[in-house]
């Protein structure tokens, strides 16, 4: 086995390792710490609207208050669910990026 073969090899084996660790580990943890997020939100809101129950129609500050905060965290949840979507994009182009690469090296290495 000659050097350039040898260190195709390497960069083989480095390629598919970072893959596994970009798809597997900073995907998951972001998409894990993103859907945290989204629940704890999620359930602050509905807590919030339970709250309006309580108070009454004649307290126009408690109500203004209340409805400032329900829509600061839908302002947020949207904002959450716009960090998905960017993350699945990102992931989507890495996973290209990684086949191209994959491809270019497969080609590179018929062609010599």
């Amino acid at each position: 086995m000659s050097y350039q073969d040898f260190m195709n090899k390497v960069r083989y084996f480095d390629n598919l390792a970072a893959k596994w660790i970009l798809r597997h580990f900073y995907i998951l943890f972001f998409e894990i710490l993103l859907v945290a997020l989204f629940l704890i939100f999620f359930f602050n809101t509905v807590q919030f609207i339970d709250y309006s129950v309580d108070i009454g129609k004649e307290n126009v500050v408690e109500r203004l208050l209340l409805t400032q905060t329900v829509y600061t965290l839908v302002i947020v949840l949207l904002l959450l669910l716009n960090s998905f979507w960017m993350l699945y994009i990102f992931n989507c182009l890495m996973r290209i990026q990684n086949g191209l690469k994959d491809l270019n090296f497969n080609l590179t290495k018929r062609h010599e």
